[in-house]
């Protein structure tokens, strides 16, 4: 397990400093995709309720197996806590990649950057933490991946960063948008500071997460113009696996990518957490697309 201390950072309010300090970088510039050879990318979104199972327990372990079991090579992952005293005061980033490296037998590369922060200093208080309260996102891989770069969004949101190394420093972006049916301006808002911030990052890209609106929703549309849905072109393809809700009734978890030369998708996944390790890991599934990329 590598943890990166330069992406514990303070705050959210922090992400402009973040930003440069923990740049991100490009699609690079080399030979040409017909000449390179092919590359499998399994990547996964998780939104794990900072580790609540479907008996509403909290099991951080039931994330942690369903995350080895279904082998991705890396996982965009939201509502990820430390020093929560709701949660035993985890440090959830440390103990997922910890957890997923002894499942695998993987050293696994992890990037957590927080949202948002509480003054609750409990956990600190009673020696089972390192400090304040608080939640954000995850990047976890097996296949070595960049230094991240962050941006604030509205809403004490933010958009996370990293290029994956041995997929030709693909680059690809996590976030996890407002919640609730009044929200869809906000959502929008984010969805245009997102899209703006993610462009530097060039082509192919991959945006993953929870959007916390369903494919129809007005906000989503200018991410559907510029990217395809894994899902949906899993479906037209028949390569399309599992029950396409991913939370509830609803599809609001997303794998988003730039198609072209240099990546194709191989299928997608929808995996049922309850058949794959015993109980439902969260209230959300994980959704999984699988591609080439050359």
């Amino acid at each position: 397990m590598r943890i990166s201390a330069g992406c514990l950072c303070a705050s959210a309010a922090m992400a402009a400093i973040v930003a440069s300090a923990c740049s991100g970088s490009k699609s690079p510039a080399g030979p040409s995709a017909a000449s390179r050879p092919p590359i499998a990318l399994k990547v996964m979104t998780f939104n794990i309720q900072h580790g609540i199972d479907g008996t509403n327990r909290y099991n951080l372990q039931s994330a942690i197996n369903a995350i080895a079991r279904a082998q991705p090579d890396i996982v965009g992952l939201q509502e990820v806590t430390r020093n929560h005293p709701f949660y035993a005061c985890d440090d959830q980033p440390a103990r997922i990649a910890s957890g997923v490296s002894a499942a695998t037998g993987q050293a696994w590369d992890v990037r957590y950057q927080q949202e948002w922060f509480t003054p609750d200093v409990s956990c600190q208080q009673t020696g089972r933490g390192d400090g304040p309260e608080t939640e954000g996102l995850v990047f976890l891989t097996r296949r070595g991946m960049s230094a991240a770069s962050t941006t604030a969004l509205p809403d004490s949101r933010i958009g996370l960063q990293v290029a994956v190394r041995d997929a030709y420093g693909l680059p690809i972006v996590v976030t996890h948008l407002t919640s609730g049916g009044t929200a869809s301006a906000t959502r929008r808002q984010q969805i245009d500071k997102l899209l703006s911030w993610a462009q530097g990052f060039g082509q192919p890209l991959l945006i993953v997460g929870d959007f916390n609106a369903a494919p129809q929703a007005a906000e989503l549309q200018p991410l559907f113009a510029s990217f395809h849905d894994a899902w949906a072109d899993a479906v037209q393809l028949g390569r399309a696996t599992g029950n396409a809700n991913s939370h509830g009734s609803s599809r609001i978890d997303y794998i988003f990518f730039s198609p072209g030369a240099s990546i194709s998708l191989d299928g997608a996944e929808v995996v049922n957490t309850a058949a794959l390790v015993g109980v439902a890991a969260s209230d959300h599934e994980p959704v999984v697309g699988t591609f080439t990329v050359r």
